[in-house]
Order: structure tokens, then sequence, then C-alpha cells
């Protein structure tokens, strides 16, 4: 019998994100309260859209008309070793990615990062990414 397959999972990267709604205000709360460094950040350093702290992301969000305020869950990043073995599982087995694979590259750390974006059967989205 095969051996059943295990992502390999990259702990250090793992992540909640949050669009909130004033995103200096979510800084003072996480940042300067809480106590969690920014890792880095997309945008300008003084002003960006969106920062990385420890196990969160923050991202600047405007709030459409009609649309509920408080849905702030954007997606759950779960950090993998090899993102591509469990892309390909997921395609295999019929499932269509939500955005589409590929690389990303953040000026703020000089690093890439790899990522495919897919919907759970509860229509949750789940970031699955591997820094390279």
């Amino acid at each position: 019998m095969a051996e059943p397959f295990i992502a390999e999972i990259d702990h250090a990267n793992l992540h909640v994100a949050l669009r909130v709604r004033d995103l200096d205000a979510s800084l003072a709360f996480y940042r300067d309260l809480v106590g969690l460094p920014i890792v880095r950040w997309t945008g300008e350093k003084d002003n960006p859209i969106m920062v990385w702290l420890p196990g969160l992301q923050l991202g600047r969000r405007e709030v459409e008309p009609g649309e509920n305020p408080y849905a702030i869950l954007d997606h759950v990043g779960i950090a993998l070793k090899d993102v591509e073995a469990v892309h390909n599982r997921l395609q295999a087995a019929g499932h269509t990615p939500e955005r589409p694979y590929g690389k990303t590259h953040f000026p703020s750390v000089n690093r890439d990062v790899q990522t495919v974006f897919y919907r759970d059967p509860d229509g949750n989205l789940i970031e699955f990414l591997q820094w390279l």
C-alpha cells in the first residue's frame, strides 16, 4: 500500500489575512500594543497598502456600498515547502485555481514567493505559498 501524501509545512509563514478599514489603527493595535513586528510590506514603507506581521497579513480595505463591513477575512495562507506538488494534486482531483499559480517578487525583503489560491469545499479562500 502506498504511503499517503503529506504536505511539508513551512510553519514560519503560515498566516491569516485580514482586510481592515483603518490600517493605521490596526497597526497601532497589532504592532504597537500586541508587539508583532512588521516583517514586510507592499507599497510605500511610510504608507503601505499591505503589511505582514508574524502569522498575520493586514490589507487596506475599502467597504463597498451594501457590503458587510464585518466580513473581513480574506484568506488563510498555508506555507508549504513544495507548493507545486499540492497544486498538481488539486488540479488532478478536478479543482480549479481561484487565482493563478504564479510567482511574486517582494522588494521589501528581496525575495520571491510562489502562490496559488483555491477555494475549499465551503468556499473559503486558501492561499498555498512557498518562499523561493
